[in-house]
Protein backbone atom coordinates (compact mmCIF):
# COMPACT_ATOMS: atom_id res chain seq x y z
CA UNK A 1 0.00 0.00 0.00
CA UNK A 2 2.32 2.74 1.16
CA UNK A 3 5.42 3.35 3.11
CA UNK A 4 5.51 4.26 6.74
CA UNK A 5 7.47 7.48 7.46
CA UNK A 6 9.49 5.48 9.99
CA UNK A 7 10.65 3.19 7.21
CA UNK A 8 8.22 0.28 7.61
CA UNK A 9 5.63 -0.99 5.20
CA UNK A 10 2.00 -0.18 6.11
CA UNK A 11 0.70 -3.19 4.24
CA UNK A 12 2.49 -5.70 6.48
CA UNK A 13 -0.08 -8.23 7.61
CA UNK A 14 -0.76 -8.41 11.33
CA UNK A 15 -0.65 -11.76 13.09
CA UNK A 16 -4.05 -13.37 13.54
CA UNK A 17 -5.48 -13.08 17.04
CA UNK A 18 -6.46 -16.27 18.79
CA UNK A 19 -10.12 -15.64 19.69
CA UNK A 20 -10.18 -18.50 22.19
CA UNK A 21 -7.73 -16.91 24.61
CA UNK A 22 -7.51 -13.55 26.32
CA UNK A 23 -5.29 -11.38 24.21
CA UNK A 24 -3.80 -8.01 25.08
CA UNK A 25 -1.13 -6.09 23.28
CA UNK A 26 1.96 -5.19 25.26
CA UNK A 27 2.10 -1.43 25.59
CA UNK A 28 5.25 -1.52 27.71
CA UNK A 29 7.42 -4.04 29.43
CA UNK A 30 6.55 -3.94 33.16
CA UNK A 31 9.88 -5.47 34.17
CA UNK A 32 12.17 -3.11 32.28
CA UNK A 33 14.04 -2.19 35.49
CA UNK A 34 13.27 1.53 35.22
CA UNK A 35 9.71 1.91 36.46
CA UNK A 36 7.32 -0.02 38.62
CA UNK A 37 3.67 0.12 37.60
CA UNK A 38 0.73 -0.55 39.86
CA UNK A 39 -2.96 0.28 40.08
CA UNK A 40 -5.07 0.68 43.18
CA UNK A 41 -8.84 0.59 43.02
CA UNK A 42 -10.97 1.38 46.02
CA UNK A 43 -14.62 1.77 46.81
CA UNK A 44 -14.75 4.91 48.85
CA UNK A 45 -16.97 5.81 51.75
CA UNK A 46 -18.70 8.36 49.54
CA UNK A 47 -20.67 5.58 47.84
CA UNK A 48 -22.73 5.13 50.98
CA UNK A 49 -23.40 8.87 50.99
CA UNK A 50 -24.49 8.82 47.34
CA UNK A 51 -26.76 5.84 47.99
CA UNK A 52 -28.38 7.63 50.92
CA UNK A 53 -28.82 10.82 48.89
CA UNK A 54 -30.49 8.90 46.09
CA UNK A 55 -32.58 6.59 48.25
CA UNK A 56 -33.62 8.70 51.23
CA UNK A 57 -33.41 12.24 49.87
CA UNK A 58 -34.62 11.61 46.28
CA UNK A 59 -31.54 13.09 44.63
CA UNK A 60 -32.09 10.80 41.63
CA UNK A 61 -35.52 12.35 40.90
CA UNK A 62 -35.97 14.95 38.17
CA UNK A 63 -39.17 16.66 39.32
CA UNK A 64 -39.70 19.18 36.50
CA UNK A 65 -38.68 20.02 32.96
CA UNK A 66 -36.96 23.22 34.08
CA UNK A 67 -33.22 23.27 34.63
CA UNK A 68 -33.35 25.88 37.39
CA UNK A 69 -36.02 24.04 39.36
CA UNK A 70 -34.13 20.74 39.08
CA UNK A 71 -30.92 22.44 40.22
CA UNK A 72 -32.75 23.90 43.21
CA UNK A 73 -34.18 20.46 44.00
CA UNK A 74 -30.72 18.89 44.02
CA UNK A 75 -29.31 21.65 46.18
CA UNK A 76 -32.18 21.24 48.65
CA UNK A 77 -31.53 17.49 48.81
CA UNK A 78 -27.85 18.02 49.58
CA UNK A 79 -28.69 20.79 52.08
CA UNK A 80 -31.13 18.50 53.90
CA UNK A 81 -28.50 15.74 53.99
CA UNK A 82 -25.89 18.13 55.39
CA UNK A 83 -28.32 19.45 58.01
CA UNK A 84 -29.10 15.90 59.09
CA UNK A 85 -25.39 15.11 59.40
CA UNK A 86 -24.80 18.30 61.37
CA UNK A 87 -27.75 17.46 63.64
CA UNK A 88 -26.27 14.03 64.30
CA UNK A 89 -22.80 15.40 65.01
CA UNK A 90 -24.32 17.82 67.52
CA UNK A 91 -26.63 15.34 69.24
CA UNK A 92 -26.41 11.60 68.56
CA UNK A 93 -23.11 10.77 66.91
CA UNK A 94 -20.68 8.72 68.93
CA UNK A 95 -16.94 8.61 68.14
CA UNK A 96 -15.53 5.40 66.76
CA UNK A 97 -12.01 4.21 66.08
CA UNK A 98 -10.79 4.78 62.54
CA UNK A 99 -9.15 2.18 60.36
CA UNK A 100 -8.00 1.92 56.76
CA UNK A 101 -11.41 0.69 55.67
CA UNK A 102 -13.57 2.78 57.97
CA UNK A 103 -12.62 6.41 57.61
CA UNK A 104 -15.60 8.04 59.30
CA UNK A 105 -14.74 9.37 62.75
CA UNK A 106 -18.32 9.06 64.08
CA UNK A 107 -21.14 6.56 63.88
CA UNK A 108 -23.70 8.31 61.67
CA UNK A 109 -27.12 6.83 61.12
CA UNK A 110 -29.09 6.96 57.89
CA UNK A 111 -32.18 9.12 57.41
CA UNK A 112 -34.37 6.05 57.53
CA UNK A 113 -32.90 4.92 60.85
CA UNK A 114 -33.31 8.38 62.36
CA UNK A 115 -36.88 8.62 61.11
CA UNK A 116 -37.81 5.38 62.88
CA UNK A 117 -35.68 6.22 65.92
CA UNK A 118 -36.97 9.76 66.55
CA UNK A 119 -40.18 10.40 64.61
CA UNK A 120 -42.15 7.22 63.98
CA UNK A 121 -43.52 6.28 67.39
CA UNK A 122 -46.62 4.40 68.40
CA UNK A 123 -49.13 6.63 70.12
CA UNK A 124 -52.81 7.25 70.68
CA UNK A 125 -54.68 10.45 69.95
CA UNK A 126 -57.29 10.90 72.66
CA UNK A 127 -59.65 13.65 73.72
CA UNK A 128 -59.18 14.87 77.27
CA UNK A 129 -61.26 17.80 78.51
CA UNK A 130 -62.29 18.95 75.03
CA UNK A 131 -58.62 18.90 73.87
CA UNK A 132 -56.85 16.39 71.70
CA UNK A 133 -53.80 14.91 73.39
CA UNK A 134 -51.19 12.62 71.90
CA UNK A 135 -50.36 9.91 74.39
CA UNK A 136 -47.17 7.95 73.97
CA UNK A 137 -46.39 4.74 75.83
CA UNK A 138 -43.80 4.91 78.59
CA UNK A 139 -40.47 3.77 77.27
CA UNK A 140 -37.35 4.58 79.33
CA UNK A 141 -34.98 4.12 76.39
CA UNK A 142 -36.96 6.56 74.23
CA UNK A 143 -37.22 9.07 77.07
CA UNK A 144 -33.45 8.89 77.60
CA UNK A 145 -32.84 9.38 73.87
CA UNK A 146 -35.14 12.43 73.69
CA UNK A 147 -33.56 13.93 76.83
CA UNK A 148 -30.11 13.44 75.32
CA UNK A 149 -31.13 15.23 72.12
CA UNK A 150 -32.81 18.10 74.00
CA UNK A 151 -29.79 18.49 76.32
CA UNK A 152 -27.36 18.51 73.37
CA UNK A 153 -29.43 21.08 71.47
CA UNK A 154 -29.73 23.31 74.55
CA UNK A 155 -25.95 23.35 75.10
Amino acid sequence: MGADPAGGDLSTPRPARDAGKNFQLNLFSPDDGHFEYSAVTTRGAQEKTFAELKGEFALDVVPTNHYGANSAWQQLCVLAHNLLRSFQLDTLATPKPRSRKRTYAYVLRSMRTLRFLLVVRAGRLSRIGNRQVLRLPQNPATETLYERVVHALAA
